[in-house]
């Protein structure tokens, strides 16, 4: 097939897909064809094991999602699913929201999204917002798409401010799949294939902090200088491991003696998904 008809398909693919989303009913035939589309789609242009390696839903059943609501998703057959996952942590007050809703719709009619040249207000509001309410004395904030690229950006940062390249992280840990953010995440299954990654990672048994001070004593004893430690305040990849309730304070005091920074992944605890606005509150 020629490229121009190439295009030209794709076109036309384009349209009908846009027909079945402004559709509020599909007829039995039109749920088939999407249910067909989409597993084709899956098995050809996106990923093939997420067919078989699905960890909340049975394999022998194709569940296309397609609406939602509050607690439940609901798929293209009208099967209720109660969605205990939450999108690791995107979902904070549920699938649309009445109040999110009303802003989004708001928004949309005056302007999608900014221009990234003049100055977008919604991105001076937020980051006040978080400063105001994240523990500490944050002050700025840089937005990000993803857990992962957040990872990433504190790496640096902390590499950056305390001009030292070690980085301390935990067995058990997870902190994301780009570059950086695996070299801190400790599961084999995801680092193997991609080795040697970033130097200067070093992992430590979780919840132990007498550990951790030994590992920062020994970095400062040969000149390997820690940088940063990075935990998550529940291990969520893990097993949802709770650490000991005097450990975070324990690695405050631990880092600030010896002038280590401690970046926090919140990116499945925060905002209230363990009854406080922040995990590391507890």
């Amino acid at each position: 097939m020629k490229k121009h008809d190439n295009h030209e398909s794709a076109i036309g693919q384009s349209r009908k897909y846009i027909e079945y989303i402004s559709k509020n009913e599909l007829s039995d035939n039109e749920k088939h064809w999407v249910i067909n589309e989409s597993v084709k789609g899956f098995s050809e242009h996106v990923n093939p094991g997420f067919l078989q390696y699905r960890k909340s839903v049975s394999t022998d059943y194709t569940a296309v999602e397609w609406k939602d609501s509050g607690a439940t998703i609901t798929d293209i057959n009208g099967k209720v699913f109660i969605d205990c996952l939450g999108g690791y942590g995107i979902f904070n007050v549920g699938h649309r929201h009445p109040k999110v809703m009303e802003a989004v719709a708001s928004q949309l009619k005056r302007q999608a999204l900014h221009s990234q040249e003049l100055l977008d207000p919604l991105r001076a509001m937020l980051a006040k917002l978080l400063a105001m309410i994240t523990p500490g004395d944050l002050q700025y904030s840089f937005l990000t798409n993803s857990g992962t690229e957040s990872v990433e950006g504190a790496l640096k940062l902390a590499r950056l401010h305390t001009k030292r390249s070690g980085i301390i992280s935990t067995i058990g840990a997870f902190h994301g799949k780009s570059f950086g953010s695996l070299s801190a995440t400790s599961k084999s299954i995801f680092r193997k294939p991609f080795l040697p990654l970033v130097p200067g990672f070093q992992h430590v048994p979780y919840g132990d902090a007498n550990m951790l001070e030994g590992r920062i004593a020994s970095g400062s004893y040969t000149g390997e200088d820690i940088a940063a430690v990075i935990l998550e305040p529940i291990q969520g990849e893990g097993g949802v491991i709770i650490p000991p309730d005097d450990y975070f304070s324990q690695v405050r005091e631990i880092c600030d003696r010896y002038e280590v920074l401690l970046i926090v992944d919140e990116v499945q605890t925060g905002l209230c998904r363990t009854g406080k606005l922040f995990g590391v509150e507890h």
